[in-house]
This record gives C-alpha cells, sequence and structure tokens, in this order.
C-alpha cells in the first residue's frame, strides 16, 4: 500500500509539473503571436513533416508562412519529451526565447517551468579551425553571405531555406563581443534578422552539431562570421559618385563585381600611381587624407578564399597602413564610411581610383617597369562635391613635370586664393579647398602651366 502511494504522489506531481510547465509557455506567449515556420520539423529540417509540421501546415499558418501562436499549439508535443519547446519550433537548437523572460539554454528549455530564467549570453565566441567565430547559445555556427553588400538581405526563398536567418530579439554579446556591433533588420518579408557589424547572421542548414562549419566557403560567397576580419568580400555593382553604373572595366554598364570591403562591409580602393608597397598618394601632414583616407591596421584576418600571405602592412608618415598584393588600400571619403557605398571609382575620373579586387595583379615599381598610369592628357576636374559647404576638392592631371598656378576668383575676377604656385610631377594631383571664411556664391579657380590652362566654375552653399 505505501509504495502504491509513493506511486501515485510521484505520477501527480509528474502532472501538476507538466500542467505547470505547459502554462508557463502558454501564457509566456500571448496568443496571436506569430513566428516563423520555415521548418516545424523535431530535427530543424530536411524530413517529411512530423505531426506539429502537419498541424501547423492545415491550421495555424498565416498567408506568409509564419505560424499563429495559440493555446492548443503550446500543447503539442510531438517529440515526446513531456513539453512543448523549440524542437516543436522554429529553433532546432534549443535555445527558443520570448522578449528577455526565457528558457535560455537548452537544459532549460526541456524546463520551462523555471519563468525566472533569463539567458546571460544568446551570441557567444568559439574557438574553430577558422579562429575565433560566432555562434549561438548552443555552439551553432553564425555565417556571412558575400551577397549582402547593404544593410539588407538579399537571402530569400530556397536560399533562406538553406540557410535560416538567425534573430533574438534582445542580443545578449558573450566575452570578446561589443553590443554595439549588433543590431537588427526589416526583411522583405516583415520579419526580423540580426545583424553583426551590418552583416546579416545566418544558420546553415547541414550544420547538424555544434561547432560544425560546413558552410564555410560554400560557392565562394558564405563565410564563418568572425570578430576580427581585416578585410571581407562582396559582390556589388559599382555605382559611381556621378551615379553612373560601372562595370569591371569602368566602363559604363551593369555587372556584379567582387571585390575587398573591410571588416563593417565598407569598400577599400587603390591607386593607380602608387608603387609597390609605396603609397604615392597621402601628404606627410595628412592634409589629403580625409579625401582618400588609408585604411589603417595592425591585423591581417582574410576569409578563407584569400591567401593572407598577399597582405602586407606598411608604415605611411608614423600610420599603418593595409597592403594587397602590394597595393595600398584606401577608402574613400565621400563613402561617408558606409556599406555598400563605392562611389570613388569614379573620382575623379572612372578607373583612376578602382576598388580592391581579389584578382589584383602584383604592383609594380612605376620607375622600374612600363606601366600606363600616368594620365596620358591634361585634365582639370570639376571640384567635388559641388556644390559644397565649406570644402572641397580639386583634382587635376599633368602629362609631365611642370611649374603650377592654381588660383580661385570671385565673379568680378578678383583673386580669392592661390591654392597651388610651385613645380609639380606628373601624374594625378588633388587639393583641398577650405572656404569657411568665405560668402556663399559662385567661384571660379583655374590652373595654369606652359602648356596647359582651364577654368572652372563651382557654386558655394553656406
Amino acid at each position: 500500500m505505501k509504495k502504491i502511494i509513493q506511486i501515485l504522489i510521484i505520477l501527480l506531481f509528474a502532472f501538476l509539473f507538466n500542467v505547470n510547465a505547459r502554462d508557463f509557455r502558454v501564457g509566456q506567449v500571448p496568443n496571436g503571436n506569430k513566428f516563423s515556420c520555415n521548418t516545424c520539423h523535431t530535427n530543424g529540417g530536411g524530413t517529411p513533416r512530423n505531426s506539429f509540421g502537419q498541424l501547423i501546415e492545415s491550421q495555424y499558418l498565416d498567408g506568409s508562412g509564419n505560424v499563429i501562436w495559440n493555446e492548443e499549439i503550446a500543447m503539442i508535443d510531438s517529440d515526446g519529451d513531456g513539453f512543448t519547446n523549440g524542437e516543436e519550433l522554429q529553433d532546432p537548437h534549443g535555445t527558443w526565447e520570448t522578449n528577455t523572460q526565457a528558457p535560455g539554454s537548452s537544459n532549460l528549455v526541456t524546463n520551462p517551468g523555471n519563468n525566472g530564467s533569463t539567458p546571460t549570453q544568446n551570441v557567444i565566441l568559439a574557438t574553430s579551425e577558422y579562429g575565433e567565430i560566432l555562434t549561438d547559445l548552443g555552439g551553432y555556427t553564425l555565417y556571412y553571405f558575400v551577397n549582402d553588400a547593404f544593410d539588407a538581405s538579399v537571402c530569400f526563398d530556397q536560399c533562406e531555406t538553406n540557410w535560416p536567418v538567425y534573430y533574438k530579439e534582445n542580443i545578449l554579446p558573450g566575452d570578446g563581443l561589443n553590443q554595439d556591433d549588433f543590431a537588427s533588420i526589416t526583411r522583405l518579408d516583415g520579419s526580423k534578422q540580426t545583424t553583426y557589424k551590418g552583416w546579416p547572421l545566418y544558420y546553415f542548414f547541414n550544420d547538424t552539431s555544434p561547432g560544425d562549419v560546413n558552410g564555410e566557403n560554400i560557392n565562394g560567397v558564405w563565410f564563418v562570421a568572425k570578430p576580427d576580419y581585416s578585410v571581407m568580400l562582396v559582390n556589388n555593382q559599382l555605382v559611381g559618385h556621378d551615379g553612373i553604373e560601372y562595370n569591371s572595366n569602368y566602363e559604363q554598364g551593369q555587372e556584379t563585381v567582387k571585390y575587398f570591403v573591410d571588416g563593417y562591409g565598407r569598400t577599400l580602393y587603390t591607386f593607380i600611381n602608387d608603387e609597390f608597397n609605396k603609397n604615392k598618394f597621402t601628404k606627410e601632414d595628412f592634409s589629403n587624407n580625409p579625401v582618400w583616407p588609408i585604411y589603417e591596421t595592425e591585423n591581417i584576418v582574410a576569409p578563407s578564399s584569400i591567401d593572407a600571405s598577399l597582405f602586407n602592412i606598411i608604415d605611411v608618415f608614423g600610420k599603418k597602413q593595409l597592403t594587397y598584393n602590394g597595393w595600398p588600400l584606401y577608402y574613400f571619403g565621400q563613402d561617408s564610411m558606409m556599406r555598400g557605398k563605392n562611389k570613388g571609382i569614379s573620382f575623379p575620373a572612372p578607373g583612376v581610383w578602382p576598388v580592391a579586387i581579389p584578382s589584383l595583379d602584383i604592383a609594380t615599381d612605376i620607375e622600374n617597369e612600363n606601366v600606363q598610369s600616368i594620365p596620358q592628357s591634361y585634365m582639370l576636374s570639376q571640384n567635388y562635391p559641388n556644390p559644397f559647404n565649406p570644402t572641397t576638392t580639386i583634382s587635376f592631371n599633368l602629362v609631365e613635370k611642370a611649374n603650377v598656378k592654381l588660383n580661385v576668383y570671385n565673379v568680378l575676377g578678383q583673386l580669392i586664393s592661390t591654392l597651388i604656385n610651385s613645380e609639380l610631377s606628373s601624374g594625378l594631383h588633388q587639393v583641398n579647398f577650405d572656404a569657411n571664411e568665405m560668402q556663399s556664391g559662385t567661384y571660379f579657380y583655374k590652373i595654369e602651366t606652359d602648356n596647359f590652362s582651364e577654368v572652372k566654375k563651382m557654386l558655394l552653399l553656406k
């Protein structure tokens, strides 16, 4: 009799715990909330629908494929573990959570009655054959997509099935990760996705165990998310500062070009007049650095598809600049450090500052090689930006060494400022003009050499 009573007590306790746990699950998510149901399998995808998935497909999907949460769904237990948890939902990794009050780890998911459990981390760093990488709390690898050149995802349909999006409403970064590097975007279907340093984050459906990195370098466009990339790759259309689309030959046309960006997805450029591991543009006082800022870094971490030995670090008047195949790497100031922008490819003329591409030939020493990078004609470019306030950049080409005068005049022809009055070498030159002390209006700038003279108009708007 005593044994029977004990068994009844145990069964009653189990029943009450299960009911309380289910009540917690029902109460935790208000009826009517929506969740993605791209898989709805017990193993997260790749097999026929289980009973949960079949029920969802027949009764509880809205027109966009989202689960409409309700009390009946909360009571379903398709995998026989006693609870409706991550295995039934779009969370095969067992880290499903809602808001900040959530189970937060695989062992707590199967004990959801602890409604006080709140995870302290949900994105962490893990060690892999590719160095430190980002994973979720369960240790499942997160990835970047090279085609995501802007602050948006372009992975949909079958792509999204193979590469499920990663999203947490509240990111709790682990050690070595910065909260400010995380954000979220709204996808075209209205769902959310977490980003890291501007890169949307994904899982790979063939990563079936924690620590798997099976998605690395698939088709040359998927790479593990890392905290320390000094360079990454993007596939993107080139659009110059003139608003014109260019192809990889820097002629007008449409073409997706693969090129280098920094770890935040910001475009990196080379300069055709540079020599092997020699920056021939930046002045010692860095007065022209705002126009083409050097890419400063002391680390070399590249995607696995790129030979890291092709990168080097050079000294530029006390600062460290990264080079690739001997070409120094730069930003363009007018890109405003924004992802996806590559305005510099047309400034001051198309191809003078090309984007840095993986297939770049090794840079040469112009003094010792017959390199066709010296301009073949004189040219005075339109200042940029124009109109401007209060600074702008004036560029010009010289086909030979010359004594150069570059002056600024008002509409009455009065000399306002002499920007250059000296001998300059052949090649491309740029000078900044600061009109901070001048009034709004139309001004003219004129270049004069022994063999060349030209005038252009610019507009100062304050």
